[in-house]
């Protein structure tokens, strides 16, 4: 999605996108768009929107049981795109809201209500060869903290889509979740790019299963 080509007169200037994340714990729905007024295979202002939100269970070592948590989150951050022949670095900065709800009250959680915060993100996406990919996603917040780290690396299968293996953590507050396991990127059907991913997750309360993530992008 973030590959780095020849610009022209013709190239896009929005990116929407949309996708979910379904684990044994936790079920997310998320959306948002890049915008690149020079283009989106230039160098340049880059805007990107995010909306988030789902739902998600933890054990609680305070209560002794399970909570129910209810998360709806939203940024707004202005950033630069930076492209050079195959590497393509894109670095966001800016407000973020989030707001978390929790069934039973937890008073040992560090999130449990509305919080206005900051918020930094970075995309990348190396591609030394046409046979090869590697994709870094990050993001951090003031809040809690929250933020997430992806690694991925790619090999082009039927000049169609590139597929390897994937890592990611991801972190909330006092909660922390560590995940392996398979991708799939930049599958073109007609106008829409599609990926998926799954594998195993862990969390710091001692939980494990499987995950899976969906998503779609367009660009316009």
């Amino acid at each position: 999605m973030d590959q780095a080509v020849a610009g022209g007169p013709s190239a896009p200037l929005f990116i929407l996108f949309a996708g979910t994340d379904l684990s044994r714990y936790g079920a997310f729905l998320d959306g948002g768009l890049v915008w690149s007024p020079a283009g989106l295979d230039a160098d340049g202002l880059t805007f990107k929107a995010l909306l988030n939100g789902g739902n998600y269970t933890y054990f609680s070592d305070g209560l002794h049981t399970n909570v129910d948590g209810t998360l709806l989150s939203a940024a707004a951050m202005p950033g630069w795109r930076f492209t050079y022949d195959s590497l393509n670095v894109s670095l966001f900065a800016g407000p973020t809201v989030q707001d978390y709800r929790l069934t039973p009250y937890d008073p040992s959680s560090r999130l449990h209500r509305l919080y206005v915060g900051a918020q930094f993100a970075a995309d990348i996406w190396y591609q030394p060869s046409a046979a090869i990919m590697l994709a870094l996603n990050g993001a951090v917040a003031s809040i809690g903290p929250t933020g997430s780290l992806r690694v991925a690396v790619g090999f082009r299968f039927f000049d169609q889509v590139f597929a390897g293996p994937e890592t990611q953590e991801i972190w909330c507050g006092n909660y922390d979740e560590v995940r392996f396991g398979a991708q799939v990127t930049a599958l073109h059907i007609g106008p829409i790019d599609w990926s998926a991913a799954g594998g195993w997750s862990m969390t710091s309360d001692q939980r494990m299963g499987p995950y899976v993530r969906l998503g779609v992008a367009a660009r316009y």
